[in-house]
């Protein structure tokens, strides 16, 4: 520039579109998923978030089993059952506190509601599998058309056990009772179907229940309406096998015999 005129002011680049930072998602507009069945996982935008501690884990499933909320006592009860209680408040304040920071830096929510001393994961911010789950056995225990597609959702549903492979001491009658439903759908399915289908069905309902002598009884009156006798010898010895073995007692099924009475367990 000549003298006494100022230089014109730099001008920055231009970014191009790549460059250029995309908006941050705002908290409203985050997806949040809880996934029970399976391996536990908090997902934020499909991306899981690290939980440091495993009684935070089971704060997240146990409150998933629970819509309508739990409070301190059930928490704590269920989570610290060897404990004494006097410290078990505090730990649990800790857990929760932990837990919402977490989730707070990650997305800015709190779905963790908190009233009259009850906590609950909040429907409207987070989605829950097991929720889905128990809708979907509720409707196919009350539908009145498409019965076939609702019982078929409920086995579509299911995407593992509660926690799977975790061994937490509250676990397993509400696994139990999430099994009742899907092994429950699989056989109204089956009842309907032709002996191929039915087959088909009662092999996936004994992946989940490995133990249960109806399923297998069932399973063999399939296989002698398909002609296939040896077949039918052959599932109700390896049953009775893994029954003796697992010291569960000796297993009574008359291949032919219909519904509950076709097999029973008794102890040896």
């Amino acid at each position: 520039p000549s003298p006494g005129h100022a230089a014109p002011p730099r001008q920055m680049p231009r970014q191009t579109a790549r460059q250029q930072l995309l908006p941050r998602p705002t908290a409203a507009n985050r997806r949040l998923e809880l996934r029970a069945l399976g391996e536990p996982t908090l997902l934020i935008d499909g991306e899981p978030l690290n939980i440091r501690r495993g009684a935070a884990v089971q704060v997240l499933v146990l409150l998933a089993t629970h819509p309508d909320g739990a409070d301190t006592r059930q928490l704590t009860d269920a989570i610290w059952p060897s404990l004494p209680r006097r410290s078990l408040s505090g730990r649990l304040y800790t857990t929760l506190s932990e837990l919402r920071g977490s989730i707070r830096t990650a997305c800015g929510l709190n779905f963790i509601d908190h009233a009259d001393d009850r906590y609950r994961l909040n429907p409207s911010q987070i989605d829950v599998d097991l929720w889905r789950l128990y809708a979907a056995a509720q409707h196919a225990a009350t539908a009145v058309t498409d019965i076939t597609d609702a019982r078929q959702a409920v086995i579509d549903t299911y995407t593992g056990d509660l926690a799977a492979g975790r061994t937490w001491p509250w676990l397993d009658p509400i696994r139990e009772s999430i099994r009742r439903h899907i092994i429950d759908a699989y056989v109204a399915l089956a009842a309907a179907s032709g002996p191929h289908h039915a087959l088909d069905l009662l092999q996936g309902a004994i992946c989940i229940d490995p133990s249960n002598a109806d399923l297998h009884a069932r399973a063999m009156e399939c296989l002698a309406a398909l002609g296939e006798q040896d077949a039918a010898a052959e599932l109700h010895e390896g049953f009775t096998r893994r029954l003796m073995e697992a010291g569960l007692g000796h297993v009574d099924m008359r291949a032919g015999d219909a519904g509950l009475n076709g097999a029973a367990v008794t102890s040896s």
